[in-house]
């Protein structure tokens, strides 16, 4: 504990500001993404099993930074406006020099969301970018492949008829999506009607090789959905027939996906990690550590209202007043 101290100590300097906490999984790596009046960058890794800090400066200035997100300890993603470019997505090596830059096409950026996943950008036109080299791939014959038949995805484009959610470390994707036959048959609130929606949780190894972790049908559906870090369960407020102050909590399990663990909160809270152990909720800048097995609130910690934490070996990372802060939960 006390070299985690002692690193995040010297890495609170004067004049840089955090925007953005990171990490890598599978490692003893917190990386910053922090920025001065001068509007210099830096990049910040602290790694608390070796005791050491590593820090790279972009050679480059960057204007509004949208998102940051390391690939690996020696590549990392940033998506900014540069150069007179609005959102560019770049690739920055660890000397802090640029090595890839790639802009969506207008109408691309103006009608698709994006997800940005450890290994790839996933545009909701079912088009994978690969970090490492930034060529894309269409994966819409996958899903045509794998679902069509069942699901028809046929109706999901520019529709709002699919909500996406993600476990970016891991390359998960998951989708929630209309049954095709409510669709086509325009079947809204009819009493006696069931309707479905199904689930699909997808692994992406690579553009090409795309597991089905799981492919199962409710009649319920709902927003803020969150996948928990061994990717067995599902959380989400449900928004069909039920209050949306439920938190429904299902297994990744054909057997137990009927079955949910149901929890009742304040719909304003949302959800931002859970596990087997904890839910870690954020409302506006608190976040409230909720024990699943006590039923019970352990910790309320005030953070910056827009910044990320990392919950990493039982310890809880985060930002206050633009400086790193950590907790045992």
């Amino acid at each position: 504990m006390s070299n985690i101290n002692e690193l995040i100590s010297k890495s609170n300097i004067p004049n840089f500001q955090i925007l953005k906490l990171k990490s890598i999984p599978k490692t003893q790596n917190i990386i910053l993404l922090k920025t001065n009046q001068k509007n210099e960058i830096l990049i910040e890794i602290l790694d608390f099993e070796n005791n050491n800090i590593k820090q790279i400066f972009l050679d480059e200035k960057l204007t509004k930074i949208y998102d940051f997100h390391p690939i690996d300890l020696v590549n990392f993603h940033i998506n900014c406006d540069y150069n007179g470019n609005s959102n560019c997505q770049i690739k920055v090596n660890s000397c802090g020099k640029i090595i890839f830059k790639k802009q969506f096409e207008a109408e691309h950026f103006a009608l698709n969301f994006k997800h940005i996943l450890k290994n790839y950008i996933f545009r909701e036109d079912m088009v994978l970018l690969d970090l490492d080299n930034f060529e894309e791939y269409n994966i819409t014959d996958f899903f045509i492949d794998n679902f069509d038949d069942e699901y028809s995805f046929n109706y999901l484009y520019f529709e709002h008829r699919y909500d996406i959610f993600t476990l970016p470390d891991d390359n998960i994707i998951g989708f929630e999506i209309y049954d095709k036959d409510y669709i086509s048959n325009k079947i809204y609130d009819i009493d006696g009607i069931e309707r479905k929606f199904y689930f699909i949780i997808l692994k992406i190894i690579s553009p090409t090789n795309i597991n089905i972790i799981f492919s199962g049908k409710i009649d319920d559906c709902g927003f803020n959905y969150t996948i928990n870090k061994n990717f067995k369960e599902i959380a989400y407020r449900s928004s069909l027939y039920k209050s949306d102050d439920n938190i429904q909590i299902r297994q990744f399990s054909l057997d137990n996906f009927q079955n949910a663990e149901i929890l009742t909160k304040d719909k304003s809270s949302k959800i931002e990690y859970f596990d087997e152990r904890i839910i870690i909720f954020k409302k506006d800048n608190i976040l409230e550590i909720f024990d699943r097995k006590i039923d019970n609130s352990l910790k309320f910690i005030e953070i910056d209202e827009f910044s990320s934490f990392i919950f990493k070996n039982s310890l809880l990372f985060y930002v206050k007043n633009y400086q790193l802060n950590f907790i045992s939960i």
